[in-house]
């Protein structure tokens, strides 16, 4: 009897063991990468993306949107919701859902761009997206044009 209710127990075990190998989490990939993008209308820029996703080289035409009209701290500083679409070349895309901060700097104009983006919805090879990018660059209100790099993980959530 005692050895039935140990190989039970042992059983449970490994059931327990095998379920939390199979429910580690999601399959994720790092990714880095620089972007540049033009202002094309008052809340909308578009450009390019290059990456490494997984060691792997990735280029994606991006289109950031604001969602909303910042608002400004007393030291000028901007926070914006905005969103960034990828779109790659084999038309997999993934979207984010984004707080950026925008700093002014010495330059009129010139700002430092500071930004959290939640990885919040794909399709193809991305279609069960999930993660999060750190986006860091400049941005010229007077031209128009942002430059940034980003670091992050793009995940399989679905």
């Amino acid at each position: 009897m005692k050895k039935q209710i140990g190989n039970l127990i042992s059983l449970a075990l490994l059931a327990l063991v095998c379920a939390s190998v199979i429910n580690a989490g999601p399959d994720c990939e790092n990714l880095k990468g620089t972007g540049n993008t033009f202002a094309i209308g008052p809340a909308t820029f578009q450009g390019t993306a290059r990456m490494g996703i997984g060691g792997r080289p990735a280029d994606a035409a991006v289109t950031t949107n604001l969602l909303g009209p910042p608002t400004a701290s007393e030291d000028g500083t901007l926070h914006a919701a905005t969103s960034h679409a990828f779109v790659f070349d084999d038309g997999s895309t993934f979207t984010t859902i984004d707080r950026a901060v925008l700093s002014p700097t010495d330059i009129p104009g010139i700002y430092r761009l500071n930004t959290i983006a939640a990885i919040s919805a794909g399709s193809g090879d991305y279609a069960a997206a999930c993660g999060q990018l750190s986006i860091h660059g400049t941005i010229n209100l007077i031209t128009g044009e942002v430059i940034w790099r980003f670091t992050g993980r793009v995940c399989q959530c679905g």
